[in-house]
């Protein structure tokens, strides 16, 4: 239990939450259980969320402010973008719990708010227009979300635990491409499919930004 004498605020509050959910997940996390980590009755926690809803939006700000924290200011904007995704998956690692949240949930606190305008002002820096800002960030966010989604579920119960089942169709015979791809389909290979992915999309933005040269 903390020590009561701390002073209670909302980032004290989500700190702790979030610290909970990464033991404990997030289904174990309610304001009694919360209130007595604290060292507080639960009803002194409505005094700064409302609900459960408003304080899992309050984790998802700590967790992008995670991410901007590792963020520097130096590179090309794409560049920065890409690491900006980056930081987004790796909350998949630090925080699964926590991802799988925040993936399920809307951007509309002033933090979050502030995050997804400045990677789409980052597009936008690049020289992308309005509609093709939104087009690459829908991209690259569902590919980001899925890979953090692939990262959680592959390591959930155990390190190897894709390798395990991918040994049940070890049968070339019956399973030739299966067999082939074994070796690349690894919890170990997760980070470099990931990364090559990145590759393609970024590429294929880069390539659309190019100038056309005159006939």
């Amino acid at each position: 239990m903390k020590n009561k004498n701390e002073p209670l605020d909302r980032n004290r509050i989500a700190q702790t939450a979030l610290a909970m959910i990464d033991e404990q997940g997030i289904d174990q996390l309610s304001m009694r259980k919360l209130g007595t980590e604290l060292g507080v009755e639960a009803m002194a926690l409505y005094h700064h969320f409302r609900n459960k809803a408003e304080l899992l939006d309050g984790i998802l700000d700590i967790v992008l402010d995670e991410v901007s924290a590792t963020l520097t200011p130096d590179g090309t904007p794409l560049a920065r973008a890409r690491r900006t995704f980056d930081g987004l998956r790796k909350i998949a690692i630090l925080h699964p719990h926590a991802f799988l949240s925040m993936v399920s949930r809307r951007f509309r606190t002033p933090t979050a708010l502030r995050f997804y305008e400045e990677l789409l002002g980052l597009f936008h820096e690049a020289g992308m227009s309005a509609e093709q800002s939104a087009r690459y960030y829908r991209t690259m966010a569902n590919f980001t979300v899925g890979a953090g989604i692939a990262e959680v579920g592959s390591r959930a119960q155990q390190p190897d635990a894709t390798p395990i089942i991918l040994e049940d169709f070890n049968r070339p015979d019956e399973f030739p491409h299966i067999t082939a791809a074994m070796p690349f389909l690894r919890v170990t290979e997760i980070d470099q499919i990931y990364h090559s992915g990145m590759d393609i999309l970024f590429a294929a933005l880069a390539a659309e930004l190019k100038p056309t040269s005159p006939p």
